[in-house]
């Protein structure tokens, strides 16, 4: 490296340079792992009856790695996604990747992730559509039609539920949190010196 610095293992990640945001999305996606179980609380469960499987028996700091691996993932592939399909076509690009992704994640060897990995690349999309579009509201008419606040919340209620995700307040949640992570690390390496 430049600096003559080594990068070590124990290193920050990204999850330590967003703890809050990461906490909540860390939630988040540990409720939706698994739709309709009820499982009694494990001791250091991350929230009020644990759905996820198999993970009472796994120890705290081994699901929390595991929980950061998953969110780290999901923040460079969404980032990876935008950034290819709006680098070959622009917004338009973005629409037909978003639109290609729900099609993909509905198939049958797909796993609810996969949606919320729409869900999120979706919201993303948005987020920067109406920040390029002008001080208006989200979702309002300065914006691309495809990312107008009816449009959208047809396309968010359809797929929210194939995502494990109810309805309403709880998608909302997860796509902003979520969204929030992936913008915060996209503005970051958008930031970053360009090596030649």
């Amino acid at each position: 490296m430049g600096s003559g610095r080594r990068a070590s293992l124990g290193q920050p990640g990204l999850w330590l340079r967003l703890p809050a945001a990461l906490s909540c999305c860390l939630l988040l996606l540990a409720a939706c792992q698994a739709p309709g179980r009820t499982v009694s609380p494990s001791v250091g469960s991350p929230l009020p009856g644990d759905t996820s499987i198999g993970m009472a028996a796994v120890p705290e700091d081994a699901r929390t790695a595991r929980a950061r691996v998953g969110v780290t993932m999901m923040v460079n592939n969404t980032i990876r996604d935008f950034t290819a399909a709006y680098d070959r076509q622009g917004m338009s690009g973005v629409i037909a990747a978003i639109d290609q992704c729900y099609v993909t994640a509905i198939s049958p060897l797909r796993t609810p992730q996969d949606v919320r990995d729409c869900l999120v690349l979706d919201m993303v999309a948005f987020r920067i559509d109406n920040a390029a579009s002008g001080n208006g509201p989200p979702g309002g008419p300065q914006q691309i039609p495809y990312f107008r606040k009816a449009a959208a919340a047809r396309r968010w209620d359809r797929y929210a539920p194939l995502g494990n995700l109810a309805r309403g307040e709880e998608a909302a949640s997860f796509m902003t949190n979520a969204s929030e992570l992936v913008l915060q690390e996209y503005n970051r390496r958008r930031a970053a010196p360009r090596v030649r």
